[in-house]
């Protein structure tokens, strides 16, 4: 399967799976206060009508109209199924209290980027975090002026400020990530030491993340995974013909 005239099948492979195998034995480098802004990206009016069209079905939790966008290879994970059924059983999408709607509905507010002209990701910071930092071990803050607390409290007092900044955890996060946004995370910051931060304000590269492909001219929604240490059963079988 081709993704465009600029891709080929091993350039998609390489985006779509290379983050799970990135977060295997991925060597940590000292943090010293490095940023990731979100890059321009080109506009493309049938993806943002897309986008758009996916943030409202999040809004109204309309499980019918989600699944209506999924093809029957529509990627549940790395390695849990694919398609719709697979997606409803693996969300337990018939249920008001499914994870999944507040996962999209971050997912789907941040900014993403194109890895390849008809492959495009959000949010941007999965695809362009630093491949030399642990990605459990880091988030980066979602804007400019970020507030750093001296407590995990909304009344607590501020000590730092994060821009755009890609800061250390105290502890490393753990597989599947889901960062609450209604909690805070400790981190280490190289100018304000220890403080925590909101979830709301923060995203993991190792978190959920979605793919667009354009195919057949049509902008299709192809996955949402979050890091796995597994590896994808796709991944497998090439790697056995290799």
């Amino acid at each position: 399967m081709s993704c465009s005239a600029n891709g080929t099948p091993q350039l998609r492979r390489h985006f779509l799976m290379g983050g799970a195998l990135a977060l295997a034995g991925v060597p940590v480098a000292a943090q010293t206060g490095r940023r990731l802004p979100p890059a321009d990206s080109q506009a493309d009016p049938e993806l943002d009508a897309l986008l758009e069209r996916m943030r409202k079905i999040t809004a109204s939790r309309n499980a019918a109209e989600l699944t209506a966008l999924m093809l029957p290879t529509f990627r549940v994970e790395f390695d849990s199924g694919k398609g719709p059924l697979a997606f409803r059983r693996h969300w337990h999408l018939e249920t008001p209290a499914s994870p999944v709607w507040e996962i999209l509905g971050r997912v789907l507010e941040m900014q993403g980027s194109f890895c390849l002209p008809s492959l495009y990701c959000a949010p941007y910071v999965y695809l362009r975090f630093p491949r030399d930092l642990d990605p459990l071990a880091h988030v980066v803050s979602l804007g400019s002026g970020t507030v750093v607390r001296d407590r995990p409290a909304q009344d607590a007092s501020v000590v730092g400020q994060l821009d755009y900044s890609i800061v250390r955890l105290a502890a490393p996060l753990t597989m599947p990530v889901v960062i609450a946004g209604n909690k805070f995370l400790a981190i280490d910051d190289p100018e304000a030491g220890r403080g925590y931060v909101a979830g709301s304000q923060v995203y993991s590269p190792a978190a959920h993340r979605v793919f667009f492909e354009r195919r057949n001219g049509k902008w299709q929604w192809i996955s949402l995974a979050a890091g796995t240490l597994a590896e994808p059963p796709e991944l497998k079988r090439h790697m056995a013909k290799g």
